[in-house]
């Protein structure tokens, strides 16, 4: 999260994902996002889109991205011992 620059928000960003956060607890579910190579920009626009979502495509689109994290974290792995 870091790397993304979500530590350096604005107060306007950061208000702004709150926001977001409180309004994807529709879901039931927390947003999840493989934020790797993203920026905060970048982001802060799939929260927007996403928070808007049918709650079955957003539960399909949050699998992927878990297995995203998956794929990123084994690879990372592999990468440290081989």
């Amino acid at each position: 999260q870091v790397s993304a620059g979500l530590d350096q928000c604005s107060k306007e960003e950061f208000n702004e994902f709150r926001k977001l956060n409180y309004a994807y607890k529709k879901f039931g579910f927390p947003f999840i996002l493989a934020i790797k190579g993203k920026t905060k920009i970048e982001i802060l626009n799939n929260f927007r889109k996403r928070v808007a979502s049918e709650p079955k495509i957003e539960f399909e689109e949050a699998i992927k991205q878990v297995k995203k994290i998956g794929i990123q974290r084994l690879d990372l792995l592999n990468k440290k011992f081989f």
